[in-house]
C-alpha cells in the first residue's frame, strides 16, 4: 500500500460507504477504522485520539477510515493537508434525492446542533462532495448515459479539483487516484463555490444542462424581498438550484457579514466572525444547478437588494425593515 497518507471514505449512503471502505482496506492491506458520531472508550483506546476533539482520530498512514460524521472529517488533523485523500462514495441511484433531501441527520439533538436542521442530510451530501479528492459513483450500471453525464457534471461543478469516475472497484479507483496529479488545495478550499468566487471555476466534466454562476452585488439585501426571491428560486421556475454558497449582508443586520449556505430547499444564513465585517462587497455568491435561468436568478436577487431611495435613507432606516429571516444569537454585535 502507498503509505503517503491515510485514505478517508465518506458518503451519506451508509451501506455503500461501509462496503466500499471495507473492500478498499482489503485491497490495500490497510487497517479499517470507523469514525462515528461518538466513539466509545474502547475504540478511543485502540487508536491515538486528539484531546481537543475526542471523537476524532489521529490516523496512521496505513489506515482506511470510514467516516460517518462530517464534523469528524472537518476536524481531522489532515483537514488542511493538501495530500489528504478523501474518497466520496456516491450512490448514483440516489444522488439527486440526496442533494434535495429535507430530512435532518438526527431526529433528536441538543440545542444548537444543526444535525437536527431541515435539510442537514442534503447539506452533508454536498459537503462530502466538496472536500473529496476522488468521487466514485457506485450502482451506476442501470442509469442511462445522459443521466450519468448529468450527475457526473454536477459532482465536478461542486468540486472541480476532484477526479470523478464510475467505480470499477476500490483497488482500480485508488490506482486512478494515485495516477492523478494531486491538487495543492487543502480540503476546505476544494469546493466549487470557492473556485467560483475566485474566478477559477473550471470543472473537468461538463454537461450542457449544468451550470455554475457567480452573483455579486455591492448593496445589502432587504430581508423581506430576499425571502420572496428565495421562494421564487426554490419554486423551480428559474431552473433547479442544487447548491449555492458564499457571503451576504442583510440591510437589517448590515454590520455583520454572513455565510450563505443552501442545498436543495434548505437554507442557512449565519453570522461570521467580526474579522470579516470590513469586507466591502455585500453579496458574493455562487449557484450551481440544472437548466438554470441565469438572467432570471440575477434579476430576482437584484430586486431583493436595497433600492436607490433605501440606500440613501441609510442603515438607521434599514433597521426598521420587516425581517422574517431567523434571528441570530444575541451575542452577535453589529457595527454602528
Amino acid at each position: 500500500m502507498d503509505n503517503s497518507n491515510p485514505l478517508v471514505v465518506v458518503g451519506v449512503c451508509a451501506p455503500e460507504r461501509q462496503s466500499y471502505a471495507a473492500h478498499l482496506a482489503r485491497a490495500t492491506g490497510g487497517r479499517l477504522i470507523s469514525l462515528i458520531e461518538r466513539m466509545p472508550p474502547q475504540a478511543q483506546r485502540s487508536i491515538s485520539v486528539s484531546p481537543e476533539h475526542p471523537s476524532v482520530a489521529r490516523m496512521p498512514s496505513s489506515t482506511v477510515a470510514d467516516v460517518a460524521n462530517g464534523l469528524d472529517l472537518l476536524h481531522l488533523d489532515l483537514a488542511n493537508d493538501p495530500q489528504s485523500s478523501v474518497i466520496c462514495v456516491v450512490d448514483a441511484l440516489h444522488m439527486s434525492h440526496d442533494l434535495r433531501d429535507g430530512e435532518p441527520l438526527m431526529e433528536i439533538v441538543g440545542e444548537g446542533d444543526d444535525r437536527g436542521d431541515f435539510g442537514s442530510r442534503a447539506r452533508r451530501a454536498a459537503s462530502y462532495l466538496e472536500v473529496a479528492s476522488l468521487i466514485c459513483f457506485v450502482n451506476w450500471e442501470p442509469i442511462p448515459t445522459a443521466e450519468l453525464s448529468l450527475l457526473m457534471a454536477i459532482a465536478s461543478h461542486l468540486n472541480p479539483t476532484a477526479r470523478v469516475r464510475l467505480s470499477r472497484g476500490p483497488g482500480e479507483d485508488l490506482r486512478a487516484l494515485r495516477a492523478s496529479p494531486q491538487d495543492p488545495r487543502p480540503l476546505l478550499e476544494r469546493a466549487g463555490w470557492v473556485h467560483s468566487l475566485n474566478d477559477e471555476h473550471d470543472p473537468h466534466m461538463t454537461d450542457s444542462r449544468v451550470a455554475t454562476l457567480r452573483y455579486d452585488q455591492p448593496r445589502p439585501f432587504h430581508p423581506g424581498r430576499l425571502t420572496q426571491a428565495l421562494d421564487d428560486i426554490d419554486s423551480g421556475r428559474l431552473g433547479t438550484v442544487l447548491r449555492s454558497a458564499g457571503f451576504c449582508r442583510l440591510a437589517t443586520r448590515a454590520g455583520v457579514l454572513a455565510r450563505w449556505d443552501q442545498v436543495g430547499s434548505a437554507m442557512w444564513i449565519d453570522p461570521l466572525s467580526s474579522e470579516l465585517e470590513a469586507a466591502t462587497t455585500a453579496q458574493d455568491l455562487a449557484f450551481t444547478g440544472v437548466d438554470l435561468d441565469q438572467h432570471g436568478i440575477r434579476s430576482a436577487l437584484d430586486a431583493a437588494a436595497v433600492t436607490d431611495d433605501e440606500l440613501t435613507a441609510g442603515p438607521a432606516a434599514w433597521r426598521r425593515f420587516a425581517d422574517p429571516l431567523p434571528a441570530w444569537p444575541v451575542d452577535v454585535e453589529e457595527l454602528p
